[in-house]
């Protein structure tokens, strides 16, 4: 049976856990524009037509390792403030099995308290595959680079 491995890591926000879970659900799609030093991609929509709950969406990034595409579901718990990607099909899945991406803002009424939980969920395809620590190292940046545009604007 295989094993369901993940990596994660929590960054302290310095704005607001709401604006940031709001920007974030609301303008994925400008994100690459915003910061295009950490994300270069494109995407399309496959079922839906905007970034909501139950969306499929083919995407093309590069994250510093090539060009890779790969076709996610998109689950949204507003409740949780979470917003989960599921690889359904795509280069990653050559080296792992299941493979999702995690985003969940933990929000607080005290200053400073507010933080962004990324976590990477996956089953590798053999031993000898390497933890996506790319696919994290991605996600804390572009975290951390909406968070000091979000205190400025």
């Amino acid at each position: 049976m295989a094993q369901i491995c993940s990596i994660s890591e929590e960054v302290k926000l310095k704005a607001c856990g709401q604006k940031f879970y709001h920007f974030f659900l609301t303008k994925m799609d400008v994100l690459n524009q915003m910061f295009p030093q950490n994300i270069n991609s494109t995407y399309e929509f496959v079922e839906g037509n905007s970034f909501t709950h139950g969306t499929v969406i083919h995407w093309k990034y590069d994250f510093g390792g090539g060009l890779e595409e790969s076709k996610v579901r998109l689950g949204v718990d507003e409740p949780n403030k979470s917003i989960t990607m599921e690889c359904l099909e795509g280069d990653v899945l050559k080296e792992f099995e299941t493979f999702k991406v995690k985003v969940q803002v933990k929000d607080s009424d005290v200053v400073g308290v507010n933080s962004v939980v990324w976590c990477v969920e996956f089953v590798k395809a053999n031993e000898d595959v390497a933890p996506p620590h790319n696919h994290l190292k991605c996600g804390i940046k572009v975290c951390k680079d909406l968070d000091a545009y979000l205190c400025n604007n």
